[in-house]
């Protein structure tokens, strides 16, 4: 026996992580490997941080021009505050999250998540946390321009308002297993990104309130889980709601999140089998 094999064979075995380690590992350095790669882009550091300022600063002029000092009963910058963490958040899912599987396939590595044995559920999870950590400076800049604007809180339970933030986490990374596989059956996940992003903002109540919405938008406003989370966020943070107040739309987010999380698993299963039989991994 060589020295070499016999100091392989002296080492104590490697054991094998347990499931649901093996789990986190892969979603964690999958958001790690998404920070690297979009911090390589100079124009990705800036924008993000930019945009949510910008549509702020838009729709807070539009409230000032219409002669609405006070939205759905707290200031319009409070209103919106509110709002654009909802967007922020909702945005990074479908960026995120949802563009997991493309971001393989765009990268030529999708045959090699497929056939590996990595969870794609914490390949997409790792996508969403990823690019919730991305957005981070997105969040603080909007807060520093929601005080800036005088942007007035009300809030009486601090823990009802950590469960909203929590539950429009939880929501939108639900949303982004759905949008996974919804954007890989499309193929052009880019342009259907685009294209649901605004209406998803006006159905969500980021930036009018979802009450005064025309009645036949209601049953696909309540379909947006991010919409109930942004409710009980707002409820908790401006009308000084507590944890008690905001069960009801808190159990409606949370269950569309688990809704939509177990029709995006399924979706990316039947996908991955199709895609296995036919043989073309990097082109479905």
């Amino acid at each position: 026996m060589s020295g070499l094999v016999r100091a392989q064979a002296a080492q104590p075995a490697t054991a094998f992580l347990s499931a649901g380690r093996h789990w986190w590992t892969v979603a964690l350095v999958t958001a790690v490997a998404f920070l690297r790669r979009t911090n390589a882009y100079v124009i990705d550091i800036i924008r993000w941080p930019i945009f949510p300022l910008i549509s702020f600063a838009v729709w807070r002029i539009s409230y000032g021009i219409a002669g609405r000092g006070t939205v759905d009963g707290a200031s319009a910058s409070a209103f919106l505050l509110v709002g654009m963490i909802g967007q922020i958040t909702w945005t990074a899912t479908v960026w995120g999250g949802g563009y997991a599987v493309e971001y393989e396939r765009e990268g030529g590595t999708i045959g090699a998540l497929f056939l590996s044995p990595a969870s794609r559920a914490a390949v997409v999870t790792g996508y969403g946390l990823g690019s919730l950590v991305w957005m981070l400076p997105a969040f603080v800049s909007v807060v520093l321009l929601g005080v800036a604007t005088d942007a007035r809180l009300n809030m009486a339970d601090p823990l009802a308002a950590l469960a909203a933030l929590l539950a429009l986490i939880v929501t939108s990374l639900g949303a982004g297993f759905f949008c996974a596989s919804l954007f890989v059956l499309t193929r052009r996940a880019n342009l259907v990104a685009n294209a649901v992003q605004l209406p998803v903002s006006l159905l969500a109540g980021f930036l009018v309130p979802r009450g005064d919405l025309p009645g036949w938008l209601k049953p696909l406003s309540d379909a947006v889980p991010a919409g109930h989370a942004v409710d009980a966020l707002r409820a908790s943070a401006l009308s000084a709601a507590t944890l008690g107040d905001i069960v009801r739309p808190l159990a409606w987010a949370l269950g569309l999140a688990v809704l939509y999380a177990l029709l995006g698993f399924a979706g990316l299963r039947r996908i991955e089998h199709a895609a296995k039989r036919s043989g073309q991994l990097e082109l479905y």
